[in-house]
């Protein structure tokens, strides 16, 4: 009697034994490949938060502006112009003082009464209480006249009513709206009294 042969059953293939590794490692690899990238067109965060075309300023070093080299040449708005009434004798006139430390220094000890002298025909010149500040002013000026000045060396406060001419130690820091000829005759020992208006 012929022995009866059991059917064959199917075996699995054994290439999918080494394959289906090999496609969960491609399957991985570009998933991690896609969380990590960047797009070429929206950039890193890095890349995003500093716009390229931005500098930075030159003059950062230089917070008070008084580099030339780096500093904006753009004038200082009108506010930090003071309007002041100056009575000498008698008479008052209406000025300003400029927009410089000296100037502003001057404007924080308001109101003051000064004794003045003339010096040479040509200024009212009266000694301040305390010294002004000089940083950031020009070490010297040519004053013309119905000016204010400031003269360091002596901490005077000086009225020009005549062309003066250049001197080392003068800071100019304000100016009268009209002609102060008139204070000439003033004889010394004039009060002068200074204030805000």
């Amino acid at each position: 009697m012929t022995p009866t042969r059991r059917p064959r059953q199917p075996q699995p293939a054994r290439h999918w034994r080494w394959a289906l590794p090999l496609i969960l490692t491609v399957v991985t690899a570009a998933a991690c490949s896609t969380e990590q990238g960047s797009s070429p067109t929206t950039g890193s965060a890095a890349d995003r938060s500093t716009p390229p075309s931005v500098e930075p300023s030159t003059s950062a070093g230089d917070p008070t502006g008084r580099n030339a080299a780096t500093a904006p040449t753009t004038p200082r708005p009108s506010s930090g112009i003071t309007p002041v009434k100056v009575t000498v004798g008698d008479q008052s006139f209406t000025a300003e003082l400029y927009d410089n430390p000296t100037a502003h220094d001057l404007a924080d000890q308001l109101p003051l009464t000064l004794t003045m002298n003339d010096l040479n025909g040509l200024e009212k010149t009266g000694p301040l209480p305390r010294a002004l500040t000089t940083d950031g002013v020009p070490r010297g000026s040519d004053p013309e006249p119905n000016e204010i000045g400031y003269y360091s060396p002596g901490h005077d406060l000086v009225l020009y009513y005549g062309d003066v001419g250049y001197y080392d130690g003068i800071i100019r820091i304000g100016r009268f709206h009209n002609a102060i000829d008139r204070i000439a005759d003033q004889p010394d020992g004039t009060t002068v009294t200074v204030e805000r208006t």
